[in-house]
């Protein structure tokens, strides 16, 4: 049989045959023959496929040995030179991607520069040498780290792009080019290049057939790079996406593929699953990453030794995860083993080696955590340490490692005294906040721990710029690329950090204005992004119309929500959607360098920057904004006039007990009110002047901002004692009775709420007045006084100049009034989601299919027409019911501002439906006489609380106080539990006092 006639169904006899006639051949061409090279290729060819057939490596050993002396043979002249360095190369790389030699690998790269310096630039297959070349020099990176090696791949994988445009293999060359700029985000943490690395490999996907042999390892490429995304950005998008591709990856894996790359696909799917487990704490999620990652193990071949390493040590990471859910002591045992084993595969100059180690940190630290045995902690240290050594100090990952080493330190400190630990924790993470190329969330977790060592050691100055630099990293940690609900996710972690970086800049000796600055950068990241989006961009209009032109494209197009739902990857659907998210990381590089071209046109230069000391004061022109701010360091309250900032400590006031009382404020409303007035909004109002209760009517006015604690929705604006005074005056020690109220979430907020216009009705149109009275909705309590409320601005219309639009109360239909409405009042059910505040309700009556949210009302943008105000009288419109995201202020009256309301009427907690309608007719009754005006919303919504406030509550004479309450509470446990009462005080008064109504006091203004 000619030697041309065999091929891979060629049976082993006839192989093995071939094999001989053709060595002899060969010895016979050594003898006399002058070009022995044709034979030793033929030799070479046939050793290869029967290395194939049988798995012989020794066969494989053979034919790279002849395929190099082949080479060797062929004169640089020769026609066939360049085939044969290429299939020297090819094998060569095979063979070091079974054992690793770096022999291999450096002949690998020989040989295929070689090819590409050989071959002219317009050879059909020199796009197919280049992505050859790209390959080696990967592998030889692989093993030397060197990032020279890492470039040279990018760069050869581009110009194999390049120039392969009608290739038949183009969509490999897009693949490796993809896992190429993949691996340098590793190394780098370059965000484009990651992008392009989804870019890329999703671009192969689509120019394939579904019949394509590589197309499972195409989608397994993709599938990595999504999830390295997810990483980084917490995009919970791309990991479902990461995972529905894998498991389509898995499925076009063929049974007869090579063993390695179904085991691989495997493999990434549960690693996946975990990652998504540990965002959304499914068990289910994790057992089906335990169960498919412990089957990606048993199907490796045994001598792949890198590859199981990587196995071994995600099965290590998920198993450690398990254990911390269930406390299972078995799996923390088999995590640290699985992780010893990856260890001890792994070799010492392998990049992977460095994050083994500190996944075995981790699980050794978790184990003494268990047991308190010494040993396990001293070998986390010593894990983590030579992860450290290893890293080069530049890698995206050694900010980790350093955090790590640091933590290892603390607890050892805390556990033998020794100073030395603690020191040394302290230098690793301010080395680890130095890390420029780290993630955003690894440098801000660095500065935290730095911070927090040196606040323990009154080093103010240190910690000062430390904390001012991570939460100057906030908004980094929240980009407009991510959806709203990513951003919620991302910012719960970090709720603490500006409060507490304002108090430390106050004890380092810097100003108000600088400690306030902090704060507002820090509290509502995620609707401060949004109101700098859509905040009026009128002044750049008129001097620079071309570029407001482009940043309200820009704007626009971040602003819009993704589909996030998750068809075949075979559709042209998913093609649109990675379109979607490709032009949304494009359009938020263009908006940042547009930002700065901006910034550099004269009188732009603070544009979309954070408030200047002037702005903030100008926003307390006419009316002073009082921001309080409490930390476990010092509470205080900034007063900002308009012609200065000050800062007033409020040393009564006791932050845990503070907490405390927020979360139960009805154990006695009159003590609690007291107590209000006596640690934060008395002192507030004495030291602004207002010092008397108004008896004229003219009422000043004042703003409050509470940061610092979790739960933030404190009813200031009702504090005081309220109770009975000689000949009927009013009280003289109350909020209520001295100024009128607003709230708001920052002072950005107030300033960009200012710059709306509010619409206009052209000509003698009437106001648009959109009303939604929800008197009976399904499975909801009946609210009897719900259409009595909404009569009473449907009897107001005609004197307010509104007209009365009452649609049809679904979720379309409101939605669409909305977008014409001047006024809009709901009466009904409200409820704040406990889990995502981002889901909070107003209730219509298809609110169980198609609830109205707080993400609903968000998304709509009616700044460019602004409407005028939100009327929202249903329960706890104003509260977030996360605690983790108390600061960032996302409720249905916070998404009504958003939405572009100028004014919103929300609550405080539980409403009683009987009294909503007395409020509302004073409310509108005010608007009537004074015109819709700013000042007539403080004025009539102030009213109407005060006169329920009169109706409600029984004025009292003073008798306990909190300060009473305080101090009792600490003797015996139960008198913080209910309403303390004298000795003396019969069971006739205390009945009395339970029958008060404190409903008065939620009411709340909100806007401009």
């Amino acid at each position: 049989m000619e030697s041309s006639e065999i091929g891979p169904e060629t049976g082993t006899e006839e192989l093995n045959r071939a094999v001989e006639l053709a060595e002899e051949a060969v010895k016979v061409a050594r003898s006399g023959q002058p070009d022995p090279a044709d034979l030793l290729m033929k030799l070479s060819e046939l050793l290869v496929l029967r290395y194939q057939k049988t798995g012989s490596m020794d066969d494989f050993d053979r034919s790279v040995d002849i395929a190099e002396e082949m080479v060797k043979a062929t004169p640089l002249d020769h026609s066939d030179r360049i085939s044969r360095l290429k299939d020297l190369g090819r094998w060569s790389y095979e063979r070091f991607e079974r054992f690793r030699a770096m022999k291999d690998i450096e002949r690998a790269v020989r040989m295929n520069e070689e090819v590409v310096r050989s071959v002219a630039l317009e050879d059909p297959e020199r796009a197919a040498y280049l992505s050859n070349l790209g390959l080696a020099l990967m592998g030889r990176f692989e093993e030397t780290g060197c990032m020279e090696d890492l470039d040279g791949s990018v760069k050869a994988a581009e110009d194999s792009v390049v120039t392969s445009a009608d290739h038949p293999d183009r969509g490999g060359f897009l693949t490796n080019l993809g896992s190429h700029l993949g691996t340098r985000y590793d190394q780098t943490g370059s965000l484009e290049d990651l992008n392009r690395a989804v870019e890329s490999s999703y671009e192969s996907i689509r120019i394939i057939s579904d019949d394509h042999p590589g197309r499972a390892g195409f989608l397994n490429n993709l599938g990595t790079w999504l999830a390295a995304r997810f990483e980084r950005t917490s995009s919970l998008g791309d990991l479902d996406s990461a995972i529905h591709i894998a498991e389509e990856s898995v499925k076009a894996t063929s049974t007869d593929d090579d063993p390695y790359e179904a085991a691989a696909h495997i493999h990434n799917l549960g690693n996946w699953l975990g990652r998504r487990f540990a965002r959304s704490g499914s068990i289910d999620d994790l057992d089906c990453a335990i169960e498919n990652v412990e089957k990606s193990i048993s199907a490796i071949p045994s001598s792949f030794h890198s590859t199981r390493a990587v196995f071994l040590a995600n099965l290590g990471i998920w198993l450690g995860e398990r254990s911390k859910q269930s406390g299972s002591a078995e799996d923390l045992d088999r995590a640290i083993q699985a992780t010893s084993q990856s260890r001890d595969f792994t070799p010492l100059n392998h990049i992977n080696r460095a994050g083994i180690l500190r996944n075995l940190s981790i699980w050794l630290s978790r184990r003494f955590g268990r047991t308190s045995s010494i040993g396990d902690l001293d070998d986390a240290i010593e894990a983590i340490s030579e992860a450290v050594n290893i890293t080069p100090a530049d890698h995206l990952e050694q900010a980790n490692h350093l955090i790590h080493l640091g933590r290892w330190l603390e607890v050892r400190f805390k556990r033998t005294g020794l100073t030395e630990d603690r020191s040394f924790a302290l230098s690793v993470y301010e080395e680890a906040w130095s890390c420029i190329n780290a993630r955003p969330a690894a440098r801000f977790s660095a500065a935290w721990y730095a911070a927090r060592m040196l606040v323990s050691e009154s080093d103010w100055e240190k910690s000062s710029v430390l904390l001012q630099g991570a939460v100057e990293l906030l908004p980094l940690l929240s980009p407009l690329t991510l959806q709203h609900e990513d951003k919620q996710f991302v910012l719960a972690s970090s709720r603490s950090i500006a409060p507490l970086a304002a108090s430390v800049a106050l004890n380092a000796g810097k100003d108000a204005y600088d400690a306030l600055k902090l704060l507002e950068i820090g509290r509502n990241v995620i609707t401060g992004l949004l109101l700098d989006m859509r905040s009026d961009i009128s002044d750049l209009e008129i001097t620079h119309p071309d570029l407001a032109a482009r940043i309200i494209s820009l704007r626009d197009e971040l602003d819009s929500p993704i589909d996030t739902m998750l068809p075949s990857i075979s559709t042209e659907r998913t093609h649109s959607k990675e379109s979607d998210l490709k032009r949304r990381h494009e359009a938020h590089e263009t908006l940042d360098k547009l930002i700065e071209e901006i910034r550099g046109r004269p009188g732009f230069e603070d544009f979309l920057l954070p408030p200047t000391a002037p702005d903030l004061m100008a926003a307390a022109n006419p009316d002073p904004i009082i921001v309080v701010n409490l930390s476990v360091l010092r509470s205080d309250a900034f007063l900002v006039e308009h012609r200065q900032i000050r800062v007033l400590q409020l040393s009564s006031l006791d932050l845990g007990w503070f907490e405390d009382q927020a979360q139960k404020p009805e154990r006695d409303p009159h003590l609690y009110l007291e107590w209000l007035w006596d640690v934060i909004a008395g002192p507030c109002l004495e030291a602004l002047g207002f010092r008397l209760p108004v008896t004229d009517d003219n009422w000043p006015h004042v703003w409050w901002i509470v940061t610092g604690i979790e739960h933030s929705n404190f009813p200031l604006h009702a504090a005081g004692r309220h109770v009975m005074m000689s000949h009927g005056t009013p009280p003289r020690y109350t909020v209520l009775d001295r100024v009128m109220s607003s709230y708001s979430s920052s002072i950005k907020a107030i300033i960009r709420g200012r710059l709306h216009r509010v619409r206009k009705p052209p000509g003698q149109r009437l106001k648009d007045a959109l009303l939604i009275a929800m008197q009976r909705t399904p499975n909801q309590s009946t609210l009897p006084y719900a259409q009595d409320e909404v009569g009473v601005l449907e009897r107001l219309c005609p004197s307010l100049r509104c007209r009365p639009n009452k649609p049809d109360p679904n979720r379309e239909q409101v939605l669409k009034h909305l977008q014409t409405c001047d006024i809009f009042h709901f009466a009904g059910h409200g409820k704040s989601d406990a889990l995502d505040p981002s889901l909070s309700t107003l209730f219509l009556k298809d609110w169980e299919a198609n609830p109205l949210t707080v993400r609903d009302l968000r998304d709509l943008k009616l700044q460019k027409n602004t409407p005028f105000l939100a009327y929202l009288s249903a329960c706890s419109t104003g509260t977030n019911a996360v605690a983790k995201l108390g600061y960032e202020g996302i409720h249905l009256v916070n998404a009504c501002q958003l939405a572009g309301f100028r004014h919103v009427i929300g609550t405080f907690w539980e409403v009683p439906d009987e009294h909503c309608s007395a409020t509302a007719e004073i409310f509108y009754g005010t608007l009537r006489d004074e015109g819709i005006t700013d000042r007539a919303v403080y004025r009539g919504i102030h009213r109407a609380v005060r006169a329920l406030r009169d109706k409600q509550v029984r004025l009292r004479p003073e008798s306990n106080t909190w300060k009473q309450m305080s101090t009792d509470s600490q003797k015996e446990e139960r008198a913080r539990d209910g309403t303390l009462v004298d000795e003396d005080d019969d069971q006739g008064e205390d009945a009395a006092n339970a029958e008060e109504d404190f409903s008065w006091i939620f009411y709340v203004h909100f806007g401009v």
